[in-house]
């Protein structure tokens, strides 16, 4: 029901919408051949014009700038406005009326579904139109139907205008009204040199670009002649072509490194998606491990079972357990420390059965059970 400007515009907005979902639906199946892709193409096109369309009708003068006041009436309406004040049932009642009489008038009328014509209208084959302007100025007729048009166009493509079947050339105009055959004739010259102008860049910019194209051309017809073992054979060349380079380069130290990334076991700088992917970038200062500096969060997450930290933690008399984790400032460990003791009470900490120690394989045992498998020699 489009009875108010209101209606309208909500109408207008409904139909991009559904318009723009159909273009995203439409493209996203993938053609399975030229003619499919050529025919989506124009498809996506014409659906865009309606799109296009639709929004100029929107931002017209009359529906947003509302100079005669009926977009502002309505929403005043909607709002309960009257001239004796604001009445909302009233507003409300009077709108129900007004669509139950809409329904009483037009009892069948049609329900709108927005998916229900989706399927129906990817399979639209859109009509791609051919006015036979590339046959008028070869002097062709440019009547009959698009496929005669079309199979006329296709005549010039392999055989010379001079050796044409004279029936398939336009009859020469009668002699009549000069000065309209002076216009015709003055557009047809003014048509003409602007064809002979583009030929003639096209010609050039194929003359500046004819080694590339037959290299192209050669490339092709070499690649569909050969067998998929011969290019992966081909392929691995490549790959050992450029490995060889690779290790020239290396060879004679001509690494581009603007960036300063860390080597890696190569001798070469690691790719940056690793250095962002392992936050090498990030540095973290340790005040317990004499202010040394680690490069990225794996790196400063591993230093906390390191021996230089549990060095450092073991001078300040504080137990280097998991409750000390993140902590990397002096003060903050003694805060830290002294809380716990407070907490703890009578219950101190018992260094034979909490400190934690850690062998060679990266097993974390309490310093009795440590000492004791160090004894036996078992670790």
């Amino acid at each position: 029901m489009s009875s108010t400007l209101l209606d309208q515009i909500r109408c207008n907005h409904e139909e991009i919408e559904r318009l723009e979902r159909l273009v995203v639906q439409d493209l996203q199946t993938h053609p399975s051949s030229s003619k499919d892709r050529l025919v989506q193409g124009h498809r996506v096109r014409n659906t865009i014009h309606s799109i296009m369309r639709t929004i100029e009708k929107l931002v017209s003068v009359e529906t947003y700038e509302d100079k005669d006041g009926a977009r502002d009436d309505e929403i005043a309406a909607l709002g309960g406005h009257t001239a004796t004040g604001i009445n909302v049932y009233s507003a409300f009642y009077d709108r129900l009326k007004e669509i139950r009489e809409y329904h009483r008038k037009y009892p069948s009328g049609p329900l709108a579904d927005a998916t229900a014509d989706y399927e129906a209208l990817l399979q639209v084959k859109p009509v791609i139109s051919f006015s036979g302007e590339a046959l008028g100025a070869l002097g062709l007729k440019v009547g009959g139907t698009l496929q005669q048009r079309a199979e006329r166009l296709f005549l010039i493509k392999n055989t010379p205008l001079e050796k044409l079947d004279k029936k398939h050339f336009a009859k020469p105009a009668l002699k009549g009204n000069q000065n309209g055959d002076a216009k015709a004739m003055q557009g047809a010259d003014s048509s003409a040199k602007q064809i002979a102008l583009t030929e003639a860049k096209v010609k050039k910019l194929c003359n500046l670009l004819d080694e590339t194209i037959e290299r192209t051309k050669q490339n092709v017809v070499k690649k569909q002649a050969m067998t998929y073992e011969e290019m992966e054979e081909e392929r691995k060349g490549e790959e050992e072509r450029a490995e060889i380079e690779s290790d020239e380069e290396m060879e004679e130290g001509a690494f581009h490194n603007p960036l300063n990334l860390p080597m890696g076991v190569d001798g070469k700088p690691i790719p940056y998606w690793l250095y962002k992917l392992h936050g090498l970038g990030q540095k973290f200062k340790c005040e317990i491990c004499r202010n040394k500096i680690y490069k990225g969060r794996r790196a400063f997450e591993r230093h906390f079972k390191e021996s230089q930290h549990q060095d450092g933690m073991r001078c300040l008399g504080i137990p280097n357990t998991k409750n000390f984790n993140e902590i990397t400032s002096i003060e903050e460990a003694k805060e830290l420390w002294k809380r716990i003791q407070e907490r703890q009470g009578v219950n101190k900490w018992r260094p034979e059965v909490e400190e934690e120690y850690e062998d060679g394989d990266g097993n974390v045992y309490n310093k009795k059970t440590y000492s004791d498998l160090l004894r036996q020699g078992l670790i």
